[in-house]
Protein backbone atom coordinates (compact mmCIF):
# COMPACT_ATOMS: atom_id res chain seq x y z
CA UNK A 1 0.00 0.00 0.00
CA UNK A 2 3.17 2.46 0.88
CA UNK A 3 4.22 2.05 -2.97
CA UNK A 4 0.91 2.17 -4.63
CA UNK A 5 0.15 5.39 -2.93
CA UNK A 6 3.58 6.59 -4.37
CA UNK A 7 2.44 6.02 -7.26
CA UNK A 8 3.73 2.73 -8.34
CA UNK A 9 2.19 -0.02 -10.67
CA UNK A 10 1.77 -3.72 -9.32
CA UNK A 11 4.14 -4.62 -11.63
CA UNK A 12 6.91 -2.34 -9.92
CA UNK A 13 5.45 -3.54 -6.62
CA UNK A 14 6.34 -7.25 -7.15
CA UNK A 15 9.48 -6.31 -8.15
CA UNK A 16 10.50 -4.20 -5.78
CA UNK A 17 9.07 -6.66 -2.97
CA UNK A 18 11.09 -9.23 -4.43
CA UNK A 19 14.08 -7.28 -4.42
CA UNK A 20 14.26 -6.29 -0.67
CA UNK A 21 11.03 -7.42 0.88
CA UNK A 22 10.02 -5.03 4.03
CA UNK A 23 12.84 -3.23 3.55
CA UNK A 24 11.45 -1.49 0.27
CA UNK A 25 10.04 1.56 2.79
CA UNK A 26 12.86 2.29 4.85
CA UNK A 27 14.98 2.49 1.42
CA UNK A 28 12.63 4.56 -0.36
CA UNK A 29 11.35 6.88 2.60
CA UNK A 30 15.50 7.46 2.57
CA UNK A 31 15.98 7.85 -0.69
CA UNK A 32 13.42 7.37 -3.37
CA UNK A 33 15.93 8.01 -6.25
CA UNK A 34 17.47 4.13 -4.99
CA UNK A 35 14.78 2.66 -7.40
CA UNK A 36 16.60 3.98 -10.63
CA UNK A 37 19.81 2.27 -9.75
CA UNK A 38 18.09 -0.97 -9.03
CA UNK A 39 15.35 -0.65 -11.84
CA UNK A 40 17.06 0.65 -15.13
CA UNK A 41 13.54 1.14 -17.00
CA UNK A 42 12.04 2.77 -14.58
CA UNK A 43 11.92 6.67 -15.33
CA UNK A 44 13.10 9.41 -13.68
CA UNK A 45 9.50 11.43 -13.47
CA UNK A 46 7.76 8.01 -12.02
CA UNK A 47 10.22 8.02 -9.03
CA UNK A 48 10.70 11.96 -9.10
CA UNK A 49 6.83 12.06 -8.82
CA UNK A 50 6.92 9.93 -6.09
CA UNK A 51 9.59 11.76 -4.33
CA UNK A 52 7.74 14.86 -4.34
CA UNK A 53 5.04 13.01 -2.32
CA UNK A 54 7.55 11.67 0.51
CA UNK A 55 8.20 16.18 0.44
CA UNK A 56 12.02 15.98 -1.63
CA UNK A 57 12.61 19.31 -1.80
CA UNK A 58 13.81 19.86 -5.41
CA UNK A 59 17.02 20.56 -4.97
CA UNK A 60 17.99 18.17 -2.72
CA UNK A 61 21.20 16.67 -2.92
CA UNK A 62 19.90 13.08 -3.91
CA UNK A 63 17.51 14.25 -6.89
CA UNK A 64 20.79 16.26 -8.51
CA UNK A 65 22.88 13.06 -8.06
CA UNK A 66 20.22 10.81 -9.17
CA UNK A 67 19.56 12.98 -12.03
CA UNK A 68 23.44 12.88 -13.36
CA UNK A 69 23.49 9.49 -13.14
CA UNK A 70 20.21 9.16 -14.94
CA UNK A 71 21.51 11.43 -17.52
CA UNK A 72 25.18 10.02 -17.77
CA UNK A 73 23.68 6.27 -18.59
CA UNK A 74 21.12 7.93 -21.15
CA UNK A 75 24.30 8.99 -22.82
CA UNK A 76 26.26 5.73 -22.31
CA UNK A 77 22.83 3.61 -23.19
CA UNK A 78 23.29 5.91 -26.72
CA UNK A 79 27.07 4.00 -27.21
CA UNK A 80 28.85 7.04 -25.48
CA UNK A 81 31.37 6.61 -22.99
CA UNK A 82 31.61 10.14 -21.96
CA UNK A 83 29.36 13.25 -21.64
CA UNK A 84 31.31 17.17 -22.46
CA UNK A 85 31.00 18.71 -18.89
CA UNK A 86 29.75 21.92 -19.62
CA UNK A 87 27.00 20.54 -22.21
CA UNK A 88 25.79 18.03 -19.35
CA UNK A 89 25.51 20.28 -16.56
CA UNK A 90 23.70 22.59 -18.49
CA UNK A 91 21.31 19.65 -19.65
CA UNK A 92 20.90 18.55 -16.21
CA UNK A 93 19.83 21.73 -14.67
CA UNK A 94 17.26 22.88 -17.34
CA UNK A 95 15.97 19.26 -16.91
CA UNK A 96 15.66 19.45 -13.27
CA UNK A 97 14.43 23.92 -13.23
CA UNK A 98 18.26 24.45 -11.56
CA UNK A 99 21.13 26.11 -12.48
CA UNK A 100 24.28 24.82 -14.17
CA UNK A 101 26.45 25.76 -10.87
CA UNK A 102 24.50 23.61 -8.90
CA UNK A 103 24.67 20.76 -10.82
CA UNK A 104 28.68 21.09 -11.54
CA UNK A 105 29.36 21.55 -7.88
CA UNK A 106 27.55 17.92 -6.83
CA UNK A 107 29.68 16.74 -10.14
CA UNK A 108 32.61 17.98 -8.70
CA UNK A 109 31.99 16.33 -5.19
CA UNK A 110 30.18 12.20 -7.23
CA UNK A 111 34.17 12.99 -8.88
CA UNK A 112 36.00 13.15 -5.41
CA UNK A 113 34.13 10.37 -4.10
CA UNK A 114 35.56 8.28 -7.31
CA UNK A 115 31.49 7.82 -8.41
CA UNK A 116 32.66 9.97 -11.90
CA UNK A 117 35.44 11.07 -13.33
CA UNK A 118 36.32 14.41 -14.63
CA UNK A 119 38.88 14.88 -17.31
CA UNK A 120 40.34 17.18 -20.50
CA UNK A 121 39.81 15.54 -23.62
CA UNK A 122 41.05 17.49 -26.49
CA UNK A 123 40.86 20.62 -24.94
CA UNK A 124 37.36 20.07 -23.48
CA UNK A 125 36.03 18.62 -20.10
CA UNK A 126 34.24 16.16 -19.93
CA UNK A 127 32.69 13.39 -17.21
CA UNK A 128 33.23 9.67 -17.12
CA UNK A 129 31.07 6.88 -14.71
CA UNK A 130 34.75 5.71 -12.97
CA UNK A 131 34.55 2.54 -14.53
CA UNK A 132 34.36 3.76 -18.40
CA UNK A 133 37.05 6.02 -17.93
CA UNK A 134 39.26 3.30 -16.16
CA UNK A 135 38.70 0.90 -18.45
CA UNK A 136 39.37 3.15 -21.56
CA UNK A 137 42.92 3.82 -19.66
CA UNK A 138 43.29 0.02 -19.11
CA UNK A 139 42.86 -0.88 -22.38
CA UNK A 140 45.56 1.49 -23.89
CA UNK A 141 47.84 0.24 -21.16
CA UNK A 142 46.67 -3.25 -22.56
CA UNK A 143 47.40 -2.59 -26.13
CA UNK A 144 50.46 -0.97 -25.81
CA UNK A 145 51.89 -3.77 -23.27
CA UNK A 146 50.92 -6.48 -26.39
CA UNK A 147 52.87 -3.94 -28.76
CA UNK A 148 55.63 -4.05 -26.03
CA UNK A 149 56.45 -8.03 -26.42
CA UNK A 150 57.25 -10.39 -29.17
CA UNK A 151 54.74 -13.27 -29.72
CA UNK A 152 55.76 -16.63 -29.44
CA UNK A 153 57.78 -17.65 -33.49
CA UNK A 154 56.43 -20.17 -35.77
CA UNK A 155 59.20 -20.22 -37.63
CA UNK A 156 61.45 -18.65 -40.06
CA UNK A 157 60.43 -18.42 -43.32
CA UNK A 158 56.90 -17.32 -43.15
CA UNK A 159 56.54 -16.90 -47.06
CA UNK A 160 57.48 -20.99 -46.74
CA UNK A 161 54.64 -21.48 -43.97
CA UNK A 162 51.90 -19.68 -45.81
CA UNK A 163 52.61 -21.49 -49.31
CA UNK A 164 52.27 -24.89 -47.46
CA UNK A 165 49.20 -23.54 -45.47
CA UNK A 166 47.91 -22.99 -48.83
CA UNK A 167 48.50 -26.02 -50.69
CA UNK A 168 47.36 -28.45 -47.72
CA UNK A 169 43.97 -26.83 -47.76
CA UNK A 170 43.95 -26.52 -51.62
CA UNK A 171 43.54 -22.32 -51.77
CA UNK A 172 45.55 -19.93 -53.42
CA UNK A 173 45.28 -17.00 -51.62
CA UNK A 174 45.59 -13.29 -52.91
CA UNK A 175 48.46 -10.90 -52.12
CA UNK A 176 46.79 -8.98 -50.41
CA UNK A 177 45.75 -11.80 -48.24
CA UNK A 178 48.80 -13.32 -48.06
CA UNK A 179 50.16 -10.17 -46.67
CA UNK A 180 47.25 -9.68 -44.34
CA UNK A 181 48.15 -13.06 -42.74
CA UNK A 182 51.91 -12.69 -42.48
CA UNK A 183 51.65 -9.33 -40.83
CA UNK A 184 48.97 -10.96 -38.90
CA UNK A 185 51.34 -13.63 -38.08
CA UNK A 186 54.18 -11.11 -37.45
CA UNK A 187 52.22 -8.90 -35.17
CA UNK A 188 51.27 -9.25 -31.20
CA UNK A 189 48.09 -7.19 -32.33
CA UNK A 190 46.35 -6.87 -35.61
CA UNK A 191 43.06 -6.25 -37.24
CA UNK A 192 41.54 -7.66 -40.56
CA UNK A 193 38.89 -5.68 -41.79
CA UNK A 194 36.99 -6.03 -44.76
CA UNK A 195 33.09 -6.52 -46.50
CA UNK A 196 31.14 -9.72 -47.44
CA UNK A 197 32.85 -11.76 -50.00
CA UNK A 198 36.55 -10.16 -49.55
CA UNK A 199 38.00 -13.28 -47.96
CA UNK A 200 38.29 -12.79 -44.35
CA UNK A 201 37.15 -16.48 -43.36
CA UNK A 202 39.72 -17.83 -45.71
CA UNK A 203 42.08 -16.10 -43.51
CA UNK A 204 40.69 -16.94 -40.05
CA UNK A 205 41.32 -20.73 -41.68
CA UNK A 206 44.69 -20.45 -42.55
CA UNK A 207 45.63 -18.49 -39.97
CA UNK A 208 44.31 -21.17 -37.12
CA UNK A 209 46.17 -24.16 -39.65
CA UNK A 210 49.15 -22.23 -39.79
CA UNK A 211 49.56 -21.40 -36.07
CA UNK A 212 48.33 -24.93 -34.57
CA UNK A 213 50.65 -26.38 -37.29
CA UNK A 214 53.61 -24.02 -35.08
CA UNK A 215 52.53 -25.92 -31.91
CA UNK A 216 50.57 -22.47 -31.01
CA UNK A 217 47.47 -22.86 -28.73
CA UNK A 218 44.76 -21.23 -30.43
CA UNK A 219 41.04 -19.90 -29.22
CA UNK A 220 38.50 -18.14 -31.74
CA UNK A 221 35.75 -16.60 -29.73
CA UNK A 222 32.81 -14.05 -31.06
CA UNK A 223 30.62 -11.56 -29.28
CA UNK A 224 27.47 -13.93 -29.73
CA UNK A 225 26.60 -17.12 -29.73
CA UNK A 226 24.97 -17.44 -33.32
CA UNK A 227 28.54 -15.43 -34.69
CA UNK A 228 30.24 -18.29 -32.80
CA UNK A 229 28.42 -21.23 -34.25
CA UNK A 230 29.12 -19.66 -37.87
CA UNK A 231 33.14 -19.36 -37.71
CA UNK A 232 32.99 -23.41 -36.17
CA UNK A 233 31.14 -24.16 -38.97
CA UNK A 234 33.07 -22.39 -41.88
CA UNK A 235 36.71 -22.82 -40.57
CA UNK A 236 35.91 -26.61 -38.47
CA UNK A 237 37.58 -24.95 -35.30
CA UNK A 238 35.43 -25.26 -32.07
CA UNK A 239 35.03 -21.60 -31.55
CA UNK A 240 32.91 -19.78 -28.06
CA UNK A 241 31.34 -16.70 -27.49
CA UNK A 242 33.84 -14.14 -25.84
CA UNK A 243 32.10 -14.57 -22.33
CA UNK A 244 32.56 -18.30 -22.08
CA UNK A 245 36.22 -17.87 -23.03
CA UNK A 246 36.73 -15.42 -20.09
CA UNK A 247 34.73 -17.65 -17.93
CA UNK A 248 31.82 -16.05 -17.04
CA UNK A 249 30.35 -16.93 -14.13
CA UNK A 250 28.25 -15.47 -10.69
CA UNK A 251 30.77 -14.68 -8.00
CA UNK A 252 28.29 -16.01 -4.57
CA UNK A 253 30.97 -14.08 -2.46
CA UNK A 254 30.83 -10.57 -4.35
CA UNK A 255 27.50 -11.41 -5.43
CA UNK A 256 27.44 -10.46 -8.78
CA UNK A 257 29.63 -11.77 -12.22
CA UNK A 258 32.87 -11.23 -12.40
CA UNK A 259 35.28 -13.38 -15.26
CA UNK A 260 37.18 -16.03 -14.35
CA UNK A 261 40.15 -15.11 -16.09
CA UNK A 262 41.75 -11.79 -15.47
CA UNK A 263 45.30 -10.70 -15.02
CA UNK A 264 46.27 -13.41 -11.45
CA UNK A 265 44.56 -16.08 -14.26
CA UNK A 266 45.43 -15.40 -17.64
CA UNK A 267 44.14 -17.02 -20.47
CA UNK A 268 46.58 -20.26 -21.14
CA UNK A 269 46.61 -19.82 -25.44
CA UNK A 270 49.50 -18.37 -27.56
CA UNK A 271 46.62 -16.71 -29.76
CA UNK A 272 43.45 -15.18 -29.42
CA UNK A 273 41.13 -15.09 -33.00
CA UNK A 274 37.96 -12.44 -31.74
CA UNK A 275 35.80 -12.16 -35.42
CA UNK A 276 32.86 -10.01 -35.66
CA UNK A 277 34.75 -7.34 -33.77
CA UNK A 278 33.09 -4.50 -34.42
CA UNK A 279 30.68 -5.82 -31.66
CA UNK A 280 32.93 -5.43 -28.58
CA UNK A 281 32.16 -2.90 -26.39
CA UNK A 282 34.50 -1.42 -24.07
CA UNK A 283 33.81 -3.27 -21.27
CA UNK A 284 34.13 -6.61 -23.01
CA UNK A 285 36.99 -5.49 -24.53
CA UNK A 286 39.12 -4.36 -21.27
CA UNK A 287 37.59 -7.93 -20.17
CA UNK A 288 39.58 -9.83 -23.09
CA UNK A 289 42.31 -7.40 -22.82
CA UNK A 290 42.98 -8.29 -18.81
CA UNK A 291 43.11 -12.27 -19.23
CA UNK A 292 45.55 -12.21 -22.05
CA UNK A 293 49.24 -13.43 -21.27
CA UNK A 294 52.25 -11.14 -22.61
CA UNK A 295 53.17 -13.65 -24.91
CA UNK A 296 49.79 -13.64 -26.57
CA UNK A 297 48.50 -12.80 -29.91
CA UNK A 298 45.49 -11.13 -30.60
CA UNK A 299 43.73 -10.94 -34.08
CA UNK A 300 40.76 -9.11 -34.66
CA UNK A 301 38.50 -9.11 -37.52
CA UNK A 302 35.49 -7.68 -38.24
CA UNK A 303 33.71 -5.32 -40.59
CA UNK A 304 34.50 -1.88 -39.44
CA UNK A 305 31.53 -0.39 -41.53
CA UNK A 306 28.88 -1.57 -39.85
CA UNK A 307 26.58 -0.72 -36.96
CA UNK A 308 29.27 -0.13 -33.77
CA UNK A 309 28.40 -2.46 -30.76
CA UNK A 310 25.03 -1.95 -28.74
CA UNK A 311 27.17 -1.63 -25.61
CA UNK A 312 29.26 1.41 -24.99
CA UNK A 313 32.12 2.54 -27.11
CA UNK A 314 33.19 2.22 -30.81
CA UNK A 315 36.36 -0.34 -30.34
CA UNK A 316 36.81 -1.70 -33.85
CA UNK A 317 36.68 1.99 -35.31
CA UNK A 318 38.72 3.49 -32.41
CA UNK A 319 41.43 0.91 -32.74
CA UNK A 320 41.45 1.31 -37.05
CA UNK A 321 40.66 5.50 -36.48
CA UNK A 322 43.85 5.51 -33.85
CA UNK A 323 46.58 4.65 -36.77
CA UNK A 324 48.14 2.98 -33.50
CA UNK A 325 47.54 -0.66 -34.22
CA UNK A 326 48.43 -2.97 -37.72
CA UNK A 327 45.48 -2.96 -39.73
CA UNK A 328 44.65 -5.12 -42.77
CA UNK A 329 42.10 -3.85 -45.18
CA UNK A 330 40.51 -6.26 -47.67
CA UNK A 331 38.94 -4.58 -50.40
CA UNK A 332 39.00 -7.22 -53.49
CA UNK A 333 35.47 -9.36 -53.95
CA UNK A 334 36.19 -12.71 -54.95
CA UNK A 335 34.90 -14.54 -58.40
CA UNK A 336 32.70 -16.81 -56.36
CA UNK A 337 31.09 -14.10 -54.31
CA UNK A 338 30.90 -11.85 -57.27
CA UNK A 339 27.82 -13.80 -57.76
CA UNK A 340 25.75 -12.70 -55.09
CA UNK A 341 24.29 -9.11 -55.59
CA UNK A 342 23.91 -9.48 -52.49
CA UNK A 343 27.82 -8.88 -51.63
CA UNK A 344 28.20 -6.85 -54.92
CA UNK A 345 25.44 -4.56 -53.52
CA UNK A 346 26.83 -4.61 -49.95
CA UNK A 347 29.76 -2.76 -51.54
CA UNK A 348 28.08 -0.77 -53.94
CA UNK A 349 25.96 0.73 -50.64
CA UNK A 350 29.41 1.39 -49.01
CA UNK A 351 30.64 3.20 -51.93
CA UNK A 352 27.81 4.88 -52.02
CA UNK A 353 25.99 3.51 -55.31
CA UNK A 354 22.51 2.27 -55.46
CA UNK A 355 21.83 -0.95 -55.24
CA UNK A 356 21.01 -3.25 -58.54
CA UNK A 357 17.52 -5.38 -57.90
CA UNK A 358 17.53 -8.69 -59.56
CA UNK A 359 16.94 -12.28 -58.46
CA UNK A 360 18.64 -12.54 -54.97
CA UNK A 361 17.81 -8.79 -54.04
CA UNK A 362 14.60 -8.15 -54.76
CA UNK A 363 12.46 -4.67 -54.26
CA UNK A 364 9.15 -5.28 -54.01
CA UNK A 365 7.61 -1.83 -54.32
CA UNK A 366 4.72 -0.61 -51.88
CA UNK A 367 3.84 3.07 -51.44
CA UNK A 368 1.82 2.96 -47.89
CA UNK A 369 3.17 1.94 -44.30
CA UNK A 370 0.05 -0.69 -43.98
CA UNK A 371 0.43 -1.73 -47.39
CA UNK A 372 3.77 -2.88 -46.74
CA UNK A 373 3.26 -4.54 -43.70
CA UNK A 374 0.75 -6.68 -45.11
CA UNK A 375 3.38 -7.44 -47.91
CA UNK A 376 5.93 -8.29 -45.31
CA UNK A 377 3.69 -10.95 -43.61
CA UNK A 378 2.68 -12.35 -46.62
CA UNK A 379 6.11 -13.04 -48.07
CA UNK A 380 7.53 -13.77 -44.92
CA UNK A 381 4.23 -16.66 -44.40
CA UNK A 382 5.44 -18.41 -47.58
CA UNK A 383 8.89 -19.48 -45.95
CA UNK A 384 9.98 -21.86 -42.79
CA UNK A 385 10.37 -19.57 -40.02
CA UNK A 386 13.93 -21.01 -39.99
CA UNK A 387 14.98 -19.61 -42.93
CA UNK A 388 13.15 -15.93 -43.10
CA UNK A 389 14.10 -12.96 -40.46
CA UNK A 390 12.20 -9.57 -41.03
CA UNK A 391 14.64 -6.68 -39.96
CA UNK A 392 13.61 -2.97 -39.22
CA UNK A 393 15.23 0.45 -38.35
CA UNK A 394 13.08 1.23 -35.35
CA UNK A 395 11.40 -0.56 -33.05
CA UNK A 396 8.22 1.70 -32.92
CA UNK A 397 5.14 2.94 -35.66
CA UNK A 398 3.54 0.64 -37.83
CA UNK A 399 6.76 -0.63 -39.32
CA UNK A 400 8.71 -0.91 -36.10
CA UNK A 401 9.81 -4.39 -34.29
CA UNK A 402 6.76 -4.26 -32.27
CA UNK A 403 3.98 -3.77 -34.73
CA UNK A 404 5.17 -6.45 -36.97
CA UNK A 405 6.01 -8.95 -34.08
CA UNK A 406 2.30 -8.89 -33.53
CA UNK A 407 1.29 -9.38 -37.48
CA UNK A 408 3.70 -12.13 -37.80
CA UNK A 409 3.34 -14.12 -34.52
CA UNK A 410 -0.12 -14.29 -36.38
CA UNK A 411 0.82 -15.94 -39.25
CA UNK A 412 3.28 -18.30 -37.79
CA UNK A 413 2.03 -18.79 -34.78
CA UNK A 414 -1.71 -17.68 -34.13
CA UNK A 415 -3.69 -18.76 -31.10
CA UNK A 416 -5.44 -22.36 -30.68
CA UNK A 417 -7.60 -24.30 -28.52
CA UNK A 418 -4.51 -26.57 -27.43
CA UNK A 419 -1.80 -24.16 -27.40
CA UNK A 420 -0.64 -22.68 -24.19
CA UNK A 421 -0.42 -18.96 -24.04
CA UNK A 422 0.45 -16.33 -21.49
CA UNK A 423 -0.68 -12.82 -21.45
CA UNK A 424 2.10 -9.79 -20.52
CA UNK A 425 0.76 -6.46 -21.18
CA UNK A 426 0.04 -6.34 -24.87
CA UNK A 427 2.22 -8.92 -25.40
CA UNK A 428 0.82 -12.60 -26.06
CA UNK A 429 3.95 -15.26 -25.29
CA UNK A 430 2.52 -19.36 -26.90
CA UNK A 431 4.33 -22.13 -27.49
CA UNK A 432 6.65 -22.13 -30.39
CA UNK A 433 7.08 -18.10 -30.33
CA UNK A 434 10.50 -16.91 -31.45
CA UNK A 435 12.16 -14.99 -28.42
CA UNK A 436 14.86 -12.84 -28.13
CA UNK A 437 16.57 -11.30 -24.83
CA UNK A 438 17.08 -7.69 -24.98
CA UNK A 439 19.08 -6.55 -21.54
CA UNK A 440 22.13 -8.53 -19.92
CA UNK A 441 20.89 -10.49 -17.00
CA UNK A 442 24.25 -11.74 -15.43
CA UNK A 443 22.09 -14.02 -12.65
CA UNK A 444 19.44 -15.77 -15.25
CA UNK A 445 20.48 -19.54 -14.69
CA UNK A 446 20.36 -21.82 -17.51
CA UNK A 447 20.50 -25.63 -17.75
CA UNK A 448 22.21 -27.50 -20.58
CA UNK A 449 21.53 -31.36 -21.72
CA UNK A 450 25.45 -31.96 -20.87
CA UNK A 451 24.75 -30.23 -17.37
CA UNK A 452 27.08 -27.70 -17.92
CA UNK A 453 24.74 -25.36 -16.44
CA UNK A 454 25.36 -21.89 -15.49
CA UNK A 455 24.31 -17.98 -15.68
CA UNK A 456 24.33 -15.43 -18.01
CA UNK A 457 21.75 -14.40 -20.50
CA UNK A 458 22.50 -11.36 -22.95
CA UNK A 459 20.69 -8.77 -25.16
CA UNK A 460 20.53 -9.92 -28.31
CA UNK A 461 20.38 -13.40 -27.65
CA UNK A 462 17.55 -15.44 -29.37
CA UNK A 463 15.42 -19.31 -28.40
CA UNK A 464 12.26 -20.40 -28.95
CA UNK A 465 9.40 -20.60 -26.17
CA UNK A 466 9.56 -24.37 -25.21
CA UNK A 467 6.33 -24.63 -22.86
CA UNK A 468 3.79 -21.87 -21.58
CA UNK A 469 3.05 -22.44 -17.47
CA UNK A 470 -0.13 -20.68 -17.09
CA UNK A 471 -1.26 -21.52 -13.66
CA UNK A 472 2.93 -20.34 -12.07
CA UNK A 473 2.70 -18.05 -15.06
CA UNK A 474 6.50 -18.62 -16.49
CA UNK A 475 7.67 -19.67 -19.52
CA UNK A 476 10.44 -22.19 -20.44
CA UNK A 477 12.87 -20.99 -23.32
CA UNK A 478 15.59 -22.88 -24.97
CA UNK A 479 17.96 -20.23 -26.51
CA UNK A 480 20.04 -21.61 -30.29
CA UNK A 481 23.17 -22.51 -28.13
CA UNK A 482 20.55 -25.81 -25.89
CA UNK A 483 20.76 -23.39 -23.07
CA UNK A 484 16.92 -23.53 -21.16
CA UNK A 485 15.41 -20.85 -19.21
CA UNK A 486 12.72 -20.63 -17.10
CA UNK A 487 11.51 -17.08 -16.66
CA UNK A 488 9.05 -16.39 -13.72
CA UNK A 489 6.34 -13.65 -14.64
CA UNK A 490 8.33 -10.48 -12.96
CA UNK A 491 10.87 -11.46 -15.26
CA UNK A 492 9.06 -11.57 -19.00
CA UNK A 493 9.78 -7.92 -19.51
CA UNK A 494 13.29 -9.27 -20.35
CA UNK A 495 12.17 -11.08 -23.45
CA UNK A 496 10.20 -9.91 -26.69
CA UNK A 497 9.00 -11.73 -29.81
CA UNK A 498 11.73 -11.93 -32.30
CA UNK A 499 9.84 -12.46 -35.98
CA UNK A 500 10.73 -8.99 -36.55
CA UNK A 501 13.78 -7.34 -34.44
CA UNK A 502 15.67 -4.46 -35.32
CA UNK A 503 18.80 -3.47 -37.39
CA UNK A 504 21.14 -3.12 -34.25
CA UNK A 505 19.57 -5.90 -32.33
CA UNK A 506 20.58 -8.51 -35.84
CA UNK A 507 24.63 -7.71 -35.39
CA UNK A 508 26.75 -10.46 -35.71
CA UNK A 509 23.78 -12.84 -37.23
CA UNK A 510 23.25 -14.25 -40.59
CA UNK A 511 19.88 -15.31 -42.09
CA UNK A 512 19.52 -17.46 -45.72
CA UNK A 513 16.00 -14.56 -46.25
CA UNK A 514 16.06 -11.14 -45.02
CA UNK A 515 13.15 -8.87 -45.45
CA UNK A 516 13.54 -5.50 -44.90
CA UNK A 517 10.68 -2.45 -45.11
CA UNK A 518 11.42 1.15 -46.73
CA UNK A 519 9.37 3.71 -45.72
CA UNK A 520 10.29 7.08 -44.11
CA UNK A 521 12.12 6.56 -41.02
CA UNK A 522 13.78 9.24 -38.94
CA UNK A 523 16.94 10.52 -41.02
CA UNK A 524 19.61 9.09 -37.39
CA UNK A 525 18.73 5.96 -37.96
CA UNK A 526 18.03 6.03 -41.93
CA UNK A 527 21.94 5.98 -42.84
CA UNK A 528 24.01 3.97 -44.89
CA UNK A 529 25.64 1.83 -42.08
CA UNK A 530 21.99 0.63 -40.56
CA UNK A 531 21.24 -0.30 -44.47
CA UNK A 532 24.60 -1.91 -45.09
CA UNK A 533 24.73 -3.75 -41.66
CA UNK A 534 21.05 -5.33 -42.83
CA UNK A 535 21.61 -5.84 -46.12
CA UNK A 536 24.92 -8.20 -45.31
CA UNK A 537 22.49 -10.17 -42.72
CA UNK A 538 21.31 -12.08 -45.80
CA UNK A 539 22.60 -15.25 -46.85
CA UNK A 540 20.58 -16.21 -49.77
CA UNK A 541 17.76 -13.33 -50.27
CA UNK A 542 17.47 -9.97 -49.63
CA UNK A 543 13.72 -8.69 -50.02
CA UNK A 544 13.08 -5.17 -49.99
CA UNK A 545 9.20 -4.35 -49.47
CA UNK A 546 8.50 -0.45 -49.89
CA UNK A 547 9.67 2.50 -52.35
CA UNK A 548 13.45 2.40 -53.94
CA UNK A 549 14.04 6.31 -53.27
CA UNK A 550 13.97 5.82 -49.64
CA UNK A 551 16.31 3.22 -49.93
CA UNK A 552 18.94 5.58 -52.28
CA UNK A 553 18.23 8.08 -49.75
CA UNK A 554 19.77 5.80 -46.97
CA UNK A 555 22.52 5.07 -48.60
CA UNK A 556 23.17 8.86 -49.43
CA UNK A 557 22.97 9.69 -45.94
CA UNK A 558 26.28 9.45 -44.39
CA UNK A 559 25.67 11.09 -41.23
CA UNK A 560 26.83 8.39 -39.22
CA UNK A 561 26.24 9.63 -35.09
CA UNK A 562 29.64 9.78 -33.35
CA UNK A 563 30.54 8.00 -30.74
CA UNK A 564 31.87 10.20 -27.35
CA UNK A 565 35.23 7.97 -27.34
CA UNK A 566 38.65 8.69 -25.64
CA UNK A 567 40.06 5.65 -26.86
CA UNK A 568 40.76 6.58 -30.01
CA UNK A 569 42.07 9.83 -28.80
CA UNK A 570 44.48 8.30 -25.94
CA UNK A 571 46.14 5.76 -28.61
CA UNK A 572 46.80 8.66 -31.17
CA UNK A 573 48.67 10.54 -28.43
CA UNK A 574 50.79 7.64 -28.03
CA UNK A 575 51.17 6.84 -31.71
CA UNK A 576 51.81 10.43 -32.32
CA UNK A 577 54.54 10.96 -29.49
CA UNK A 578 56.10 7.76 -30.82
CA UNK A 579 56.39 9.26 -34.80
CA UNK A 580 57.40 12.51 -33.62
Amino acid sequence: MFLRNLGFSNYYIIKIFDLVGDAAIALTEDNPYWLLEEFPHMTFAKVDEAAQKLGVERDSIYRIRAAIRHGLSGYVSRGHTFAPAREFCSQIGEFLSLNSEQIKDVLDDMALEGDLHITVLEGKEVVYFYGLYKMECQIVSSVIALMDKTPKPIGADMNAIILRAERDSNITLSEKQRRAVRDSLNQSISIITGGPGTGKTTIINTLIRIMEAGGLNVAVAAPTGRAAKRISETSGKHAMTVHRLLDYYYDEEARQMAFGRNKEHPLEYDAVIIDEASMMDLMLTGALCRALRDDCRLILTGDANQLPSVGAGNVLGDFIDSGYIFTSMLTEIFRQAQESNIVVNSHRINRGEYPEFGEDFVLVPQDKQAEILKTIVNIASKYDLNQVQVLTPVKKGILGSENLNTYLQQAFNPHAEDKEELNFGSKVFRTGDRVMQIKNNYKLEYKRPDGKDGRGIFNGETGVVKAVHSEEKKLTVCFDDERWVEYPYIQLDEIELAYAVTVHKSQGSEFPIVIIPMSWFPPALATRNLIYTAVTRGKEKVIVVGKQEYFNAMVENVQIGKRNSGLKCRLQGIYNSITI
